[in-house]
């Protein structure tokens, strides 16, 4: 399966993963009677992904308009007034791809850690948190919390967006363990010691989704269905804030 063919196609996407996770909201709220506007820790953390696709989406549609506004006002001088209005000396796919890389990375970087704060915040709740921290360990004892296996479909998701995470920190480079898995036909390949490769548009859309779609069962499980009551997010407890 190739890539986007152009932005608008991404930011569609993009709109739907954020009725989806709006969806998983309204049901919580259903199930469990927590208020919609509570500063429980599910409500706080699914806001949070909101605002980042929201945001991600947001600026993407910008530099489209600048740059749609700039071919009509500037004619055959558009690409020069473009990059001024950006504010930079690069060519403009060079801007573009830059900021767009960005963009790419930060959304990815910020939904994982909404994740893995949601995850340690529920465990807490259920005095259920691992005696090891670490994304890998947090996520098993959640998985073991909602009935899962630590092998199956749910791990592998988990770990491929924490293996894009983890490779922002080595500059690109995967270090742990080969990991390959696809997602709805995109195929996500880590190879130990090798350039991360599979973080395009695609990619990261396909596995924000993926994890979406995990976190519904996680937090429709029993167990955590069985928490009707407001999970505490010290964050959002001392500020009145989720983000």
């Amino acid at each position: 399966m190739g890539n986007y063919a152009n932005l608008n196609q991404v930011l569609d996407d993009l709109q739907s993963l954020n009725q989806t996770t709006e969806n998983i909201r309204q049901k919580i709220v259903s199930l469990t009677q927590v208020a919609y506007n509570s500063q429980d820790a599910r409500h706080v953390a699914l806001e949070g992904i909101q605002c980042d696709i929201g945001a991600c989406g947001n600026w993407i549609r910008c530099l489209m308009s600048l740059k749609h506004l700039s071919k009509e006002k500037f004619g055959d001088d558009w690409d020069q007034e473009y990059r001024k209005l950006i504010g930079t000396g690069l060519s403009t796919g060079q801007a573009e791809d830059l900021m767009l890389d960005y963009l790419r990375n930060t959304l990815t970087t910020k939904i994982h850690f909404k994740i893995e704060s949601l995850f340690a915040n529920i465990l807490k709740d259920l005095n259920a948190f691992p005696n090891h921290k670490g994304f890998w360990n947090i996520s098993n004892a959640m998985l073991d919390q909602a009935g899962m296996s630590r092998t199956g479909r749910e791990k592998d998701v988990l770990t491929v967006l924490a293996s894009l995470r983890n490779s922002f920190h080595a500059n690109g480079m995967h270090n742990n363990d080969d990991l390959s898995v696809e997602i709805d036909g995109v195929t996500f390949e880590f190879r130990k010691g090798k350039q991360v490769k599979c973080a395009s548009w695609l990619h990261i859309v396909a596995a924000i989704r993926a994890n979406i779609s995990v976190l519904e069962s996680i937090l429709l499980s029993k167990v955590v269905l069985g928490l009707n009551h407001e999970i505490r997010d010290d964050f959002a407890w001392e500020t009145g804030s989720s983000t």
